[in-house]
């Protein structure tokens, strides 16, 4: 039903194949996973979007939030842990942001040094890192990981089931039937469906 509404509310340019990819099971709350699939206009490969529900979200689809990189170097420390079924829950909290009051200050202090600057003088460098916004690692961050390296490491598709259109996309091939009986058990004939690694 859930995929149905998906499907039912999506723009037409938002995939041309959705697929139900699987469920994570959770202490609380199971997730459930799709894939849209988009083909068109895609250089050489297709681009894949994912989506996920729980009841925790009223077994609505929505798509996953953006990729949190900040983190990527914790992810493999919740390997062994169970998905709680929470998806706002927070794994890996940031510094707390200041006060009003110390942001204000502080504000008032670059302000005064801005003001008592000579024009010719050289300007300090600004950290890049200070202009990055600090964000909360998540369950649904680290659920979109784990969905990411599954598909990744495990998705794949039997030799011929795609083909690459002279405008270089890759579509579904219309005359591929199967793998003959002697070859759908055998790995050789099958390959992951990424972009090449």
């Amino acid at each position: 039903m859930a995929l149905q509404q998906l499907l039912n509310s999506a723009a037409p340019t938002d995939f041309d194949e959705l697929l139900f990819w699987g469920r994570i099971s959770g202490v609380k709350a199971d997730y459930f996973i799709a894939m849209g699939v988009i083909y068109n206009e895609r250089f050489e490969f297709p681009e894949k979007k994912f989506y996920w529900c729980s009841s925790a979200n009223n077994m609505v689809f929505e798509p996953f939030p953006e990729l949190n990189d900040q983190h990527k170097h914790k992810v493999d420390d919740f390997a062994n842990k169970m998905f709680q079924g929470t998806p706002a829950e927070v794994l890996v909290a940031v510094e707390k942001p200041e006060d009003a009051a110390e942001a204000e200050k502080r504000a008032q202090e670059a302000a005064a040094r801005e003001a008592a600057r000579d024009e010719l003088e050289s300007t300090e460098e600004i950290d890049p890192n200070s202009l990055i916004v600090r964000i909360n690692f998540k369950e649904i961050d680290r659920l979109h990981y784990h969905v990411r390296a599954i598909e990744n490491d495990c998705h794949i598709i039997p030799q011929g089931a795609m083909k690459l259109t002279p405008k270089h996309e890759v579509h579904r091939n219309e005359a591929f039937n199967g793998l003959p009986d002697g070859e759908c058990f055998s790995l050789e004939f099958y390959s992951h469906f990424r972009n090449v690694q």
